[in-house]
């Protein structure tokens, strides 16, 4: 399982990891979520689906999670979930706020989770994936993202009012998870 992230991550430049996330990552960004209120999730980057499938066991009947994936092998793999809730965009997060609003008619999300390797895009494209992200969160929604190192933290502090970073030293390798409230 992990041979195919590290042949996508040495393959496909919009990889950011070549291991999936750890239980304790995972744990951790699911732990940021009221799944009993949240009605719409968006995730960035669901690679194979470790995040996914967690937030699709802890959603609610009625939720819905729309998921931005670039890379086909992925999408192959995350089309083997069988959820209903489950929606799987085959393209980039810097377009998230664009098709919710136009194909889907979602004016607000209530979380936006991104494990998108920031630290490989340039910075006019991160700024506008966070701000993006701002704009399409309801009040109080969240924005939940881990990192290899913790460069986008202060252009998630110049957005959001509320923010957080904690290190994670019990993955491999050592991440920051991220959090912005608007």
């Amino acid at each position: 399982m992990e041979k195919i992230l590290i042949k996508e991550f040495l393959k496909d430049k919009n990889v950011g990891a070549v291991v999936s996330s750890s239980k304790n990552v995972v744990k951790k960004i699911t732990n940021e979520i009221d799944f009993e209120k949240a009605d719409v999730i968006v995730e960035y980057g669901p690679g194979k689906g470790t995040i996914t499938k967690q937030l699709l066991k802890n959603m609610k009947v009625g939720a819905s999670l729309y998921v931005f994936e670039t890379n086909q092998d992925f999408i192959n793999d995350l089309n083997n979930i069988n959820d209903k809730r489950l929606i799987i965009i085959n393209t980039d997060a810097k377009s998230a706020l664009s098709i919710l609003k136009s194909r889907y008619k979602i004016e607000n999300v209530d979380y936006v989770i991104s494990t998108i390797p920031f630290t490989f895009l340039d910075r006019r494209l991160k700024r506008r994936i966070i701000f993006n992200s701002h704009t399409m969160l309801k009040e109080k929604g969240k924005f939940i993202t881990y990192q290899y190192t913790p460069l986008i933290y202060s252009i998630i502090k110049n957005k959001f009012t509320n923010f957080s970073i904690t290190p994670n030293v019990s993955n491999f390798p050592f991440a920051f998870v991220m959090k912005g409230v608007k």
